[in-house]
Order: structure tokens, then sequence, then C-alpha cells
């Protein structure tokens, strides 16, 4: 092959470069013993294998690298959706939160207004009570006192007549008897 190459790239050669071209492969294939069909042989045979190793190796690791780089953009695309679920339902869990919060101080206020209510129906009620039993105290008292103003006037009458029965000396009428309790009811009475 080198002897192919020397006619062509002499015939190109006017200003001898192509000479010391030659003279330096020369030099380089004596030195390092490279035979040129070996050399073609070579560089076709690593062709070949780079070839298949690039189409049965390379090409499925590089469809597998493919296919993890777009399952983790996914997933970090996943990643910022769900970041941005949470802070939705974190504003949306505080929110519930005052409106709860605020409710409760609803209820809690609407609970001491029932519970004053309640106390005051009850200080009512109990002031009624009271006084229901207060007045019917009183009128028990009143009864009493009557009937004991009335057992007393009989007593007194029962007195007098025995009173005038001794001073008198004898058993008085029945006329008698009723004029004299008459008279001791009408100035107990008075007193």
């Amino acid at each position: 092959m080198q002897n192919l190459l020397l006619p062509v790239l002499a015939a190109a050669d006017d200003s001898g470069i192509v000479g010391k071209l030659t003279d330096t492969a020369n030099h380089i294939t004596s030195e390092f013993h490279v035979t040129w069909y070996m050399f073609i042989g070579q560089a076709v045979n690593f062709c070949i294998v780079a070839f298949v190793i690039y189409h049965f190796a390379f090409k499925p690791v590089l469809a597998t690298i493919d296919a993890r780089n777009q399952k983790i953009a996914e997933g970090l695309k996943y990643s910022e959706d769900m970041k941005a679920k949470l802070a939705q339902t974190e504003q949306q869990q505080a929110e519930v939160l005052k409106q709860a919060s605020l409710e409760g101080k609803k209820v809690i206020a609407e609970a001491r207004d029932t519970a004053k209510a309640l106390v005051d129906k009850a200080a009512q009620d109990a002031t009624r009570t009271a006084e229901d039993i207060i007045k019917k105290g009183q009128e028990a008292v009143a009864l009493e006192r009557q009937k004991m103003l009335n057992d007393l006037r009989r007593e007194v009458a029962t007195l007098v007549v025995a009173t005038a029965n001794r001073v008198l000396g004898r058993d008085l009428t029945a006329d008698e008897r009723a004029r004299f309790n008459t008279s001791a009811a009408a100035d107990l009475s008075k007193n």
C-alpha cells in the first residue's frame, strides 16, 4: 500500500513535503514494525467490534439510562407536585383550624350566655320559691295566730263563765254564758 501512495503523493508534491512524509512514514513503519495491511485489517476489525458493541451493548445501556433519567424526571416532577399539594393542604388545614377556633369561641360564648341565663333563671326561681315559702310561712303563722287567738278566746270565755259562777255562787244559764262569752271575745278582739 505504501508503494501505491507514493506515486500519487509524488505527483502532488512540488515542494518536497511528500518526500519528507514518505521518509517519516518509512521511519515509523521500520521503527515500530507496522505493516499496513495488518493495520488496516485491525482498523476494520476495530470498527466491526465497535459497531457490534455499540449496537448490542451501548444502545441498550443508553436506552436504560434514558428510561431511568425519564423516571427520575417524572419522580422530581411528582415530588414538586406533592410539595405544591402539601403546601395547599397545609394552607387548607390552617384555614380549617382557624375556622374551628372561631366556631369553638362562638360555641363557648353561647355556652357562657346559656349558663348565665340558666343561673339567672335559677336565681329568679330560687327567689320566687323563697318568697313563696316566706309567704306560706307568714300565712301559716297568721293561721296559727288566729287559731291560738280563737283557742284563747274560748279559754278566756270558759274562765269568765267559771269565775262568774264562783262569784255569783250559782250556775249560769245558757243565755248568760253566751253573753259573757261574746263580751269576753269582744274585749280580746280590741286588744
